[in-house]
This record gives structure tokens, sequence and C-alpha cells, in this order.
């Protein structure tokens, strides 16, 4: 991996970790539902992972939000669930940049993707319910499923399949990649010019 390969990395790091950082600051105003559902804007570090690279990319986006997160807790305090929670940002971005894989203008694997994110986040924060503050089964469930539908779906799945396709195409140069998927980019591109035309 050459230098600027990692320049580009550490650009998108601090990009998802600013960006998220800020949306989490402007979603902390939603009041949280009892135990532990909030809202936080997964569109945001899901849209970069849609359209960066799989691979080291998508990981420095996770690792971005997931920095971005600690920015935020260091604002309002840490909580015990911080530290897992920061691992299921990882865990939850990086795997779902695997089911989008080179097709970002899919809706479907974007929808899933999403899911996955909010899905993956929750269950490994949720543990920690039971670890730490001895709460009962139930509630970390309810914790999961709840914060699967608030941060997958609403935060994510749904802004996030109408942010991509216009995004797609046209961050990327901005931050040194090429689209993914380029054959079908350029088709696509011919079919919008011969429609305009």
């Amino acid at each position: 991996m050459n230098n600027a390969y990692k320049a580009k990395l550490i650009i998108v790091g601090v990009l998802s970790s600013v960006s998220f950082f800020i949306l989490l600051t402007l979603t902390e105003a939603i009041p949280e539902i009892p135990v532990d559902i909030d809202f936080k804007p997964f569109f945001l570090p899901m849209s970069l992972i849609a359209v960066v690279p799989t691979g080291c990319a998508a990981f420095a986006v996770s690792v971005g939000a997931m920095l971005g997160e600690f920015l935020r807790d260091m604002l309002e305090g840490y909580e015990v669930d911080d530290p897992i929670g920061a691992v299921g940002y990882v865990v939850g971005f990086f795997a779902s940049a695997y089911v989008i894989g080179n097709h970002p203008l899919n809706k479907v694997r974007i929808f899933i993707a999403c899911l996955l994110a909010g899905f993956l986040h929750a269950a490994i924060e949720a543990t920690s319910f039971i670890i730490f503050d001895s709460e009962t089964f139930y509630v970390a469930v309810w914790a999961a499923i709840g914060n699967t539908i608030t941060d997958g779906l609403i935060g994510g799945a749904i802004p996030t399949i109408f942010i991509v396709p216009r995004l797609y195409g046209r961050i990327e140069r901005y931050l040194g990649f090429a689209p993914k998927g380029i054959e079908r980019y350029r088709k696509r591109r011919r079919q919008q010019a011969q429609t305009s035309a």
C-alpha cells in the first residue's frame, strides 16, 4: 500500500468521522426511547460505504464513524455500552460493504446492507446490557430490535437508497477513487445522455 493510497484512506476516515459527529450532534435532539433506543444517522456512513471500494476504504469509513461516535460521547460522557457499541459500528458497517459489493446502485442490496449494519451494531451493543448492566435478556432484545428499526431502517435504508444514486460517480473523484462497477456507470451515463438528447 503506497503513501498516496494511505492518504486517501485517511481522508475518507476523517470525512466519515467529522460528518458523522456533526449529524450525531443534530440527531441527539430526538428523545431516546427507553431502553437506549435512539436515532443515529446511519445514512451518512452507509452512503460512503456504497460508493468507496470494498476493503480498506470501507474499513476506513467504518472506523471513522466509530471515532465520530466517540467524539460525540466525549461531549455527553461515556457510558458502559460505548466500547462494545464501537465494535458494533466497525463490524456492522464493514460487513454491509460486502453486501453492497460492486453494485452501489442496487437498491435491494443497499436496503439489506443498511438493515444488516443496524442489526449488527444494535445486537453487539445490546450485549453490554446483559454483561454490565444486569438487564434482562428481554431488555437487550428490545433494544436490539428498536435500534435496528431506528438506525438501520429509518436512519439508514430509507434515506440511503435515495442519496447513493445522487452521490455515485460524483464524490469518488474527489476522494481519488474510480466509481464502483465502472462499466455499469458508463452505460448508465450513455443512456442518460441519449435520453436528454
